[in-house]
């Protein structure tokens, strides 16, 4: 029983470590939106202000303690093998941080490949659909900002989740329409 545990637990570690290795190399190559700072103030991951340049130098924080976090669980894996009182069913605790690690990085950015939401990078083999929502009155962003009032919700589907982001303008939509349909006709 404690193998398996112990198996399931580097495949986790390794599932998120090739994760965050993915998402910082493709923040090291350059975005098709956004394209500048007018785009980085219509498009939002989080209501309250406005997305981050998609480049590891303005996520440092967010990107170190998502590595901190990887480090901590190993560190904790190796503690626990080598520690005959620690319980093996408290280790898995530790992983509901990385759980919220998706939400780690104030970053929206689409590639050629696929796109970054938060601290995912997505390819566009796993978007299924996308749609967007009016933000009004009964919406649950309503009321953050006047320019949020005024924009709508993108909500892409992707096989296991989804993401949504907030878009302020009407050119930004529309230029994401076109990229995000011209993707999902070559997929």
């Amino acid at each position: 029983m404690k193998l398996i545990f112990e198996v399931v637990f580097l495949f986790i570690v390794i599932y998120f470590s090739y994760h965050y290795i993915i998402l910082i190399t493709k923040m090291k190559k350059t975005a098709l939106i956004p394209s500048g700072k007018i785009d980085l103030s219509a498009v939002r991951k989080f209501p309250q202000k406005a997305s981050d340049s998609p480049v590891i130098s303005k996520n440092k924080l967010g990107l170190t303690m998502y590595a901190v976090m990887l480090v901590f669980l190993i560190a904790m894996f190796i503690f626990a093998k080598y520690n005959m009182k620690f319980s093996w069913t408290y280790l898995y605790l530790l992983f509901i941080p990385l759980i919220n690690a998706k939400d780690l990085l104030n970053v929206f950015a689409v590639y050629d490949d696929g796109f970054i939401s938060g601290s995912r990078f997505v390819p566009w083999k796993s978007l299924k659909s996308f749609h967007f929502k009016k933000i009004d009155l009964n919406h649950k962003y309503y009321g953050f900002s006047s320019e949020v009032n005024e924009g709508c919700e993108l909500i892409l589907k992707t096989k296991m989740s989804s993401h949504s982001l907030v878009v302020t303008e009407e050119e930004m939509k529309e230029k994401l329409v076109r990229v995000l349909e011209e993707k999902a006709k070559t997929t």
